[in-house]
C-alpha cells in the first residue's frame, strides 16, 4: 500500500483557507522549499521567524496600501540625487543571518548593490538593506515590534528602522548609533512634524497624504 503525504506548502495553503494566518514549525531550508513550491504569488506573504513559517493572505486595507505609495514616492524623491539608493516595495525578501529570519517589509531602501543570500544555486534572500519600513496591522504589530525588529537591529548594513500606524498619525523611527548594538528612536505624532534619515528629509503629512483616520 502506498501510503501518500502532502507538502508542508500544501498543508499551508489548506489551512490558509479557514485561517487568516498560519504558522508552522519548521527548519530554515523547509521555509525556503515552501517559498520555492508557492512560487511568485503577489497575494501571499510568506516570512520566517523564531522557527516558524509564518503565512498569510488577503489584500491589505486601503490605508496601508496609500501610506506604502506615499512613503516610497516620497523616499524615491528625497533619494533622487543619491545615484546609488534604491527603493523597492514589499516583494523583496530580508534575510538576517544573525537570526536565521526571512521577512519581508512594506517597504526597502538600498544603498549599495545588493548583497544576496545563496541557496542551493538561488539567492533568495537580501542581506544588506540601508531602511526598512513596516506598517501596522492588528495582525502583525506583534511580531513587527518584537521579535523583527530585535533581528532588524542586528543587520550591519541598516540604519534606519522605520513604523507606521495606518489607524492613526504615529511614526515611530529607529537610527542606529554607530553599531548594532546602540540605536536610538524618536516618535512623532503630528503632521507638522519632519522625519530625518540622515542627509535627508520626510514630512508626516506628506505619508498620511489622503489616508483617511
Amino acid at each position: 500500500m502506498v501510503t501518500s503525504t502532502i507538502s508542508l506548502a500544501e498543508q499551508i495553503s489548506e489551512r490558509l483557507q479557514t485561517e487568516p494566518i498560519v504558522r508552522v514549525s519548521a527548519t530554515l531550508d523547509e521555509f525556503w522549499e515552501v517559498v520555492d513550491e508557492f512560487g511568485e504569488d503577489p497575494e501571499l506573504d510568506l516570512e520566517y521567524i523564531g522557527g516558524k513559517i509564518k503565512a498569510q493572505t488577503g489584500g491589505a486595507i486601503d490605508n496601508h496600501e496609500l501610506m506604502v505609495i506615499n512613503l516610497g514616492r516620497h523616499l524615491a524623491t528625497a533619494f533622487d540625487n543619491f545615484p546609488h539608493v534604491r527603493v523597492m516595495g514589499s516583494n523583496k525578501t530580508i534575510y538576517i543571518p544573525a537570526c536565521q529570519t526571512a521577512v519581508k517589509p512594506d517597504l526597502v531602501v538600498m544603498r549599495e548593490p545588493s548583497q544576496l543570500f545563496p541557496r542551493k544555486g538561488q539567492e533568495p534572500g537580501i542581506t544588506n538593506p540601508y531602511v526598512v519600513v513596516e506598517i501596522f496591522s492588528d495582525s502583525t504589530q506583534k511580531d513587527d515590534r518584537g521579535e523583527k525588529l530585535r533581528c532588524y537591529k542586528l543587520l550591519e548594513s541598516l540604519q534606519h528602522i522605520i513604523y507606521l500606524d495606518p489607524f492613526k498619525q504615529y511614526v515611530s523611527v529607529y537610527s542606529k548609533n554607530g553599531d548594532v548594538y546602540h540605536w536610538s528612536v524618536v516618535d512623532y505624532y503630528s503632521l507638522d512634524e519632519i522625519i530625518t534619515l540622515g542627509e535627508v528629509e520626510l514630512s508626516i503629512k506628506d505619508i498620511y497624504h489622503k489616508v483617511s483616520l
